[in-house]
Order: C-alpha cells, then structure tokens, then sequence
C-alpha cells in the first residue's frame, strides 16, 4: 500500500466519518487482501463500535469474506454496509463498472463510499 494512498484514506476517515465516531458502522474494504505484510486500511477503522471487513476474492490477511464471483456479491447482504471503501483494487479489475453496482446493492441507502485509484487523467 501506497503512503500516498495511506494519507488519502485517513483524510476521508477524519473528513467525513469523525462524526459518527460513536456509532456502529460496518465498513467493507473491497480488495482488501494484504501482501507481504503491507500496511492495510483496517487500522484507521479501529474505533469500539466500528465493525471492520476486507473483502476479496482468495483467502488471505485483512480478508473476511471471500466471494466466490467478482461480479455477484452474494456472500454479503443487500443494504449491509455504511461504508465501502476500496483502495489501489479498481485498476485491476475488468469491469469496474460492474463492481461499481456491486457496491451499491452492498451499500445501504445513507451510506458512503470512498474509491482510491490510480489515474493518469486530469
């Protein structure tokens, strides 16, 4: 993981989730299996009534649930999450669009999401 994409993600955590700090939140990281003992996500997520998933598509560190199909989620519940978040996963995936609407049947209605990709647009 990126220090860059490190910072980007505290800042989201401090910017748009310090004020429900206090309440449970289930936060599902998409792609969020760790190699060679890199730093993971999951320690900004640390709060007492904060309930923290990676997800991914093979058993690993930082995965809590495996899907068995990138494009059918169905191994997490419709409306289950208050937070997705995804970190440097997006541009390895095919159809990132078919993710995209993954997440939204994940998300619940007021939820939030947070995607960090690499992009060389503007």
């Amino acid at each position: 993981m990126h220090s860059t994409s490190l910072n980007k993600m505290k800042a989201f955590v401090e910017g748009y989730l310090a004020e429900f700090e206090d309440a449970e939140l289930i936060i599902i990281d998409v792609g969020a299996k760790a190699y060679s003992g890199n730093p993971t996500y999951r320690p900004f997520f640390n709060k007492p009534k904060w309930k923290y998933f990676g997800l991914d598509l093979e058993p690993g560190e930082n995965v809590d649930i495996v899907v068995s199909n990138p494009y059918n989620w169905k191994e997490v519940p419709d409306n289950f999450a208050d937070v997705v978040i995804s970190g440097h996963a997006f541009e390895h995936i095919e159809f990132p669009w078919v993710t995209i609407k993954e997440i939204y049947m994940i998300l619940k209605p007021s939820g939030i999401c947070c995607i960090i990709a690499p992009s060389s647009g503007p």
